[in-house]
């Protein structure tokens, strides 16, 4: 009898995919990418097993259009524990999951040892002669005696990630060859990392010959010579550190590129914690490279309406799932929770992180709650999957610190003297004020020509904004403004400052995030040490004064709720007393402020390291779905409510209504949207102020409830204008 993988509309079956052929075609693929980190026979072993369950007669009469249901992984599962060894209960993990997700070990209905010995199989399944598989498979590493059974998860994970991307891309190949001919580039072909390195060099020439000269541009100078010698040295865990304005974006991608074609890595991966940034060093890099070789993975990016720009953008929705790019540039949510996933739609890119150079810009700001797992992540890439990582900030986090259970080793910092560095890129002072109330803050403002103020809170931003002088060149900043408004109001920002216009702007932390603006004065609501080093990084940014720029750091009137934020200005406090002499965002008070905060902090909150940290029996049950339930960065994601304040809007939400899959739709969308807690919802819903589309998608209607200066207000949603009540 002859077994089909897939069918398509022929009944006659002639153009039907062999059972066979798809087996050996995914082996073969699976086997390439796992091979690349001296996995081939596991990849090639679970592209062989993984729809053994498919040749019977139950499954094949299910191709022929009956609708019954067939259990065909279980078999394959099955298989491999039977076929390959010790080992083989792992392999039955990655079969099992391979459409589902990584299921759970364990002796309870759903789990993976319930269903081995529980779940039916039909009756007569047949062995075809491509399930050839090795005896006994063996792991391509030496585990690790202190923690076997975390190896053993990222493999697995590793392994089930090959498997899956090769599935799908065999299957995509004969379910819908114009989508998979799309997937390999031909019209947009991509560069090889040399090519990529030519054209940054070439790059920095250029800028070299347009710089002005200055000290600051000749310690930038300074920083990309280090990146280059240090780029020569073996792969492993390296630091960069580089004070706020010191050229670190072009910098460590330059050392990216160097490595990796010395070292023979296949790509550069460049995580970034805030998405009020992703998009400008995306854009930087597009520049230089080609947006042609630069994949952007990250909820801000929004789809283009020329038709060259869709070309890419068609590829780029296909490119995000594997992540099959000579440059990545990605949110830390997407590269962390990947890691730590159990879906095969976030696990598919796995294996192209293999033998990359990843760049984890403002390295400080992984969650603490997470940093133990995140670490161990890190240190599996590093030890077993051929990565180097660059711990890339200007408030390098004490990451290699003894009392961190999972702290990084052998950590190789980058600049060859960044105590001196530090010191002649000083271009602030740090004032510590006191206490100062929201009218006496506002006051102080409304006094100068240029000036920022930075809070932790965007109640307080709206208060003191609101308190405030009506004064020409007045602004606020924060998340309660959706993405395209808060540009506009950047934009406006950098004008006005670039041209000696009065320009004083109240803002929530977002404009820390490497937001591009100069100013002579910055105040900054006390935080932790990291938040203010961030804040001062926006005070004289080119080193134009004469003299230094002036931050100011004070207590709130009403300190912040979060207990983090507490923490976070508590242990800040507690340095600065303990190191009076220090400069308070050199590198020695910094590495003490981190120590301290993690000293107190829970690292593994949801103890996830301490679940894989159990000794390793012949059971090997891991938790897969249930890890991946629990490691997620941000708890609360709250709702988008969609703004309608753009021309573009009404047209997309019009296609909202009535598309049958707007996924493309709400990627446009993500650009016109501020994001509320649920309580701020139902108070928006109970006002009549929003409208439910397709009862999932709120739309805020009543526009009142958004003011031009400060974003949504929950408040106003039950204050209309009056020509909106006019029937």
């Amino acid at each position: 009898m002859k077994y089909y993988a897939h069918s398509s509309d022929n009944p006659d079956k002639s153009d039907w995919q062999r059972l066979e052929e798809h087996l050996q075609n995914v082996a073969a693929l699976a086997a390439s990418f796992a091979e690349v980190f001296g996995a081939g026979e596991w990849g090639r072993t679970a592209g062989l097993l993984h729809d053994a369950g498919k040749a019977t007669h139950a499954f094949q009469r299910r191709l022929e259009g009956q609708p019954i249901r067939v259990n065909h992984s279980i078999f394959g599962a099955r298989l491999s524990q039977e076929l390959c060894g010790k080992l083989g209960l792992l392999m039955s993990y990655i079969i099992a999951g391979h459409h589902g997700g990584l299921p759970d070990g364990g002796i309870q209905e759903g789990q993976l040892h319930y269903r081995l010995k529980h779940e039916r199989i039909p009756d007569v399944t047949k062995v075809l002669s491509a399930m050839e598989c090795p005896v006994d498979l063996r792991l391509p590493f030496t585990r690790r005696p202190e923690r076997p059974g975390l190896s053993l998860f990222f493999f697995v994970r590793m392994i089930f990630s090959c498997l899956t991307d090769a599935d799908f891309l065999d299957t995509e190949a004969f379910c819908d060859p114009d989508r998979n001919a799309a997937r390999t580039r031909t019209i947009i072909p991509q560069s090889d990392l040399g090519s990529l390195q030519k054209a940054l060099n070439e790059r920095l020439r250029m800028l070299e010959k347009q710089a002005v000269q200055s000290k600051v541009n000749m310690l930038r100078r300074s920083v990309l010579h280090d990146c280059r010698i240090a780029a020569e040295k073996k792969p492993g865990f390296f630091s960069l550190s580089v004070p706020t304005g010191g050229g670190k974006t072009l910098s460590s991608m330059a050392f990216a590129l160097d490595h990796a074609v010395t070292h023979g890595l296949r790509r550069v991966i460049y995580a970034i914690p805030f998405t009020s940034i992703i998009e400008q060093n995306a854009q930087v890099f597009c520049s230089v490279f080609g947006r042609e070789n630069v994949l952007e993975h990250h909820s801000n990016y929004k789809d283009k309406d020329t038709p060259e720009k869709q070309q890419y953008d068609r590829w780029r929705g296909l490119a995000v799932e594997n992540w099959d790019a000579p440059v990545v540039v990605t949110t830390n949510v997407q590269f962390f929770e990947s890691l730590f996933s159990n879906k095969p739609s976030r696990c598919r890119k796995l294996h192209n992180i293999a033998r990359s150079v990843i760049v984890l810009d403002e390295a400080q700001a992984i969650p603490t709650e997470y940093l133990e797992s995140c670490l161990c992540a890190l240190r599996e890439l590093v030890d077993h999957y051929g990565c180097s990582v660059v711990l890339c900030t200007a408030t390098q986090p004490a990451l290699d610190d003894e009392s961190l259970c999972s702290r990084l080793q052998h950590v190789r910092e980058i600049v060859f003297d960044s105590k001196k560095l530090y010191a002649e890129l000083k271009r602030t002072e740090v004032k510590f004020e006191g206490a100062l109330t929201d009218d006496q803050l506002s006051k102080r403002i409304a006094r100068l020509k240029q000036v920022l103020c930075i809070v932790s809170t965007k109640a307080q931003a709206r208060n003191v904004f609101e308190l405030l002088p009506e004064q020409e060149g007045t602004f606020h900043l924060s998340t309660n403004m959706y993405p395209v408004h808060r540009r506009r109001v950047l934009d406006t920002i950098g004008h006005r400052l670039e041209k000696g216009l009065p320009c004083r702007v109240i803002s929530t932390s977002l404009i820390e995030a490497g937001v591009d603006v100069d100013f002579p004065v910055v105040y900054r609501a006390m935080a932790g040490l990291d938040s203010i080093a961030q804040a001062a990084g926006r005070c004289n940014r080119e080193g134009r004064m004469n003299g230094l720029g002036r931050v100011v750091v004070f207590e709130p009137e009403k300190p912040p709720r979060m207990p983090w934020l507490q923490r976070c200005a508590s242990r800040a406090g507690e340095t600065l007393r303990t190191l009076p002499a220090e400069d308070p965002l050199g590198l020695v008070a910094m590495r003490r402020y981190f120590e301290l905060l993690y000293d107190v902090q829970d690292l593994d909150k949801k103890q996830i390291v301490k679940r894989l940290d159990t000794p390793v029996n012949k059971d090997l049950n891991f938790p897969f779905k249930e890890i991946a339930q629990d490691f997620r960065f941000i708890e609360d994601e709250g709702t988008a409510v969609i703004i309608p304040g753009e021309p573009e809007t009404e047209s997309l939400l019009q296609q909202l209504q009535f598309m049958d899959n707007p996924r493309s739709v709400l990627r446009r969308l993500q650009q016109y949207v501020v994001t509320v807690r649920s309580r701020e919802l139902a108070k928006l819903y109970s006002d009549g102020a929003v409208e439910m589309i397709r009862g999932t998608y709120p739309v805020l209607r009543n526009m009142a409830a958004y003011s031009e200066h400060v974003g949504l207000c929950v408040d106003g949603g039950d204050v209309w204008h009056v020509d909106e009540l006019i029937l």
